[in-house]
């Protein structure tokens, strides 16, 4: 995959669409060379919960993805509680 963040948020949106259809693990390569490492999506599904999840792909869109300039940043979209506003 992609060391890009754009495909990390991308990925963090749909992995619970894809454990709805039996995928038990996604993992996105990260780093090169020596610092390569895998990212367990499925994990972090576990831990900010399918809401949250889903709503940081809009939050990283806002915040500057590769395609748009930021409106602001990460910090205060997370912290903002997010999830009220995107569902």
């Amino acid at each position: 995959m992609s060391n890009d963040t754009d495909s990390f948020a991308l990925l963090l949106h749909f992995t619970p669409y894809f454990q709805k259809l039996c995928m038990k693990e996604t993992w996105q390569q990260y780093g090169t060379g020596e610092n390569r490492r895998m990212l367990p999506l499925h994990q972090a599904i576990s831990l900010l919960g399918t809401p949250l999840a889903k709503t940081m792909i809009k939050a990283h869109i806002l915040t500057g993805d590769d395609c748009m300039s930021k409106v602001g940043t990460k910090n205060a979209a997370v912290t903002s509680d997010p999830v009220q506003f995107f569902n």
